[in-house]
């Protein structure tokens, strides 16, 4: 729990911001790809990054979701 709350789990067919951690690019930030959500287990999505096509299994507290709707 952050300071608003739970963060809302993206839904099939939502756009997500994934983050990276692990990966720095050259001036220190982590790295962030965007990615449509194929798939979704307990834990873990599976995204289609939007630049490239490639599909990807990406841990589900490692995204946020681009736009949150009501």
């Amino acid at each position: 729990m952050g300071q608003y709350g739970l963060k809302k789990q993206a839904s099939i067919g939502d756009l997500v911001i994934c983050v990276d951690t692990a990966k720095k690019d050259i001036h220190g930030h982590t790295q962030r790809f965007i990615g449509l959500v194929l798939d979704k287990s307990v834990t873990v999505y599976r995204i289609q990054v939007v630049d490239s096509g490639k599909e990807l299994y990406w841990p589900m507290t490692a995204t946020y979701l681009w736009k949150e709707t009501k």
